[in-house]
Parts: C-alpha cells; structure tokens; sequence
C-alpha cells in the first residue's frame, strides 16, 4: 500500500485536498440568503388630519409600486438562492462522485498491485523451482557426459584396433589386385594383340568384299542403264506412233461424225446463201449414242440451229474411236457445222 502510494504522490494529494473540501462544506454550510424583511416594515407613518385626497392616491399607488418592487426584489433574491443553492448541491454530487471514481481507482490499483506482487512471488517461486531443476538437469547431464566419455573411450580403442586389423587386411588385398591386375594386364595384351590382327584380317577382307561389291554394283549400274536407256527410247518411239496414231484416229473419228451429221442434216428454206455455221457440244454415251445436244454459239438463225440439233440427233449412235485411250476423250465433243466447208 505504501509502495503504491510512493509511487503516486500526485493522486494522494488530489484525494486528501477533496475530502477536506467535502468535509468544510458539510461541516460549515454558509447561507447566502437575505433575510426576507416584512413588507411595510420600513415605512415610515405621516400623522396628518387634512390630506387632499388626489395626493393621497398617488401617494398610495406610489407605496403599492414599492412594495411590488421590493416584493419582486424578494422573489428575485429567493429564486437566486435556489439556484446557487442547486448549483452547490450539484458540485456536491460532482465532488462525491469524483471522489467515488478516485476511491474506485485507487482500490483497483490496490488490486492490481496485489494481483502484481501476487504474480511477481508465483513467478518468483516458478523461477526458483526452475533454478533448481536446472542443476538437477546439470548434474545428471554431467554424470552422462563422464560416462559418454568412457564410452567414448573405449569405442576409440576398439575402432583404433578395427582400423589396424583393416589396413593390414587392405595392404593384403591391395597386393592381390596388383597381382592379379598384372596377370589381367598381361591376358589382356595379348587378347588385344589377337584381336588386332583378327580385326586387320577381318578389314581386309572386307575391303576386298567390297571392292567386289562395288565392281558388281557398278556393272549392274550399267546394264539396268542401258536397258533403261532402251525402254526409254522404245517407249518414246512407241508414244510417238500411239500419238500418231491417236491423232490419225481422232480426225477419222471426227471426219466421220461430221459426214454424219452432214447427211442427216436437211437445209432449211432460204438458208442456201447465207453462209450460215454454229459451234455444238454433244454428250455421248460409251456405244456413241447421242446423250444431249447444245448450241455453244448460234449461227444467228435459229432455223439453222435447230436444224443442226436434228442432224445431230438424228445421227445417232455417232462413230467412236476403236482406241480405249481416246474413248474418254469423245465422251463430250465440239464441233464447227459450216456446210460451205
């Protein structure tokens, strides 16, 4: 408690300073009030026998405007000592209050220092307990560490003793492997000394084989050349007398089918002297049969069209090439029909 109030001088100042205050205004209230004096207790009496009666009324009306004032004057005076009155009631509450919250935060000080040094003893304590296991926790880690090195130690001697028994079983392996290195050396140059003239056989025979192959290959070269220079040549020979003879047969063909058309064809009247030609396309059939017929460019006359359309129908089936090459060819054909030619 003293420690709390050692640190807090300030605060047990304002305490003491407001509880002597709310003691003096308790113990010695003073009265602000002004003794209320009888009305008319201060007037002063005229002893007269003739008064005129006018003066006399104003007189009176004069004595009842005074004692309204000064009853005003008293109501005034009344109602202004209520309300410092109020007003001191009101700083009363105010200071009790204060006074209230003051105590209330020093008692929750008080409990928080309490709860503090409460706090500060346990982890005092805590502390303590903890000091100590920490020895006992030193002290055991001691003893293991004394016996870890006797361990230790004794480990070290039987791995220096396991080390020496490897390095002699190492010097005696080593000197095996070099033994038997220098008897796989010695295998192994001779192996490659057989296999180096194996292989040297083996490459010249087969560069003799392929030289062999090589001359076989070329004179086969040569031979499907000349006999592929020979197809050639008997293939151009004999495409040229296939075109030949595909363009003789075509222009048979189509002499024939024009000398067709032509004798089937009547003249219509009054086209002897005109001079007249159209362009047909016919569709055929595989046999020659006529499939369909169209003027592809009039002659300007359109008896002269229609009578070439008849021509062409009524020669029906037209010639067709013996050729299977060139029976595609007649499958849709166009030819000029000028009868002046």
């Amino acid at each position: 408690m003293f420690a709390v109030l050692r640190r807090n001088p300030l605060a047990l100042m304002l305490a003491v300073l407001l509880h002597v205050a709310l003691a003096v205004f308790l113990l010695f209230e003073v009265d602000w009030r002004d003794e209320v004096k009888p009305i008319g207790g201060d007037v002063q009496v005229v002893q007269a026998t003739l008064v005129d009666q006018q003066k006399l009324d104003a007189e009176v009306q004069k004595l009842k405007a005074a004692e309204r004032e000064k009853a005003d004057q008293a109501t005034a005076a009344r109602r202004a000592e209520q309300e410092q009155l109020e007003a001191l009631q009101k700083r009363r509450a105010e200071e009790k209050r204060k006074l209230a919250e003051l105590e209330q935060q020093r008692k929750q000080r008080q409990d928080e220092e309490t709860r503090r040094a409460a706090e500060e003893k346990k982890q005092a304590e805590a502390e303590k307990s903890r000091v100590a296991e920490l020895k006992r926790q030193e002290q055991e880690l001691l003893k293991k560490q004394e016996l870890e090195k006797k361990r230790l130690a004794e480990l070290e001697k039987k791995r220096e003793a396991e080390e020496q028994k490897r390095r002699d079983e190492e010097v005696a392996r080593q000197k095996a492997e070099q033994e038997a290195k220098r008897k796989a050396d010695e295998e192994a140059k001779k192996k490659a000394e057989q296999e180096r003239i194996a292989k040297e056989k083996a490459q010249k025979e087969e560069k003799e084989r392929q030289a062999r192959e090589a001359r076989e290959k070329a004179e086969k070269a040569r031979i499907a050349k000349e006999k592929a220079d020979r197809d050639a040549r008997e293939a151009e020979l004999a495409a040229q007398f296939n075109a030949e003879r595909d363009a003789s047969e075509k222009a048979e063909v189509a002499g024939a089918i024009r000398a067709k058309v032509e004798r089937n064809w009547l003249r219509p009247p009054g086209t002897g002297e005109q001079g007249l030609r159209c362009t047909v396309r016919v569709r055929l059939g595989a046999s020659g049969s006529v499939l369909l017929v169209n003027v592809v460019r009039s002659s300007g006359n359109d008896s002269f069209d229609r009578s070439v359309e008849a021509a062409v129908r009524k020669a029906d089936p037209l010639p067709m090439p013996r050729s299977e090459r060139l029976l595609s060819q007649f499958r849709e054909i166009e030819f000029v029909f000028d009868p002046s030619n």
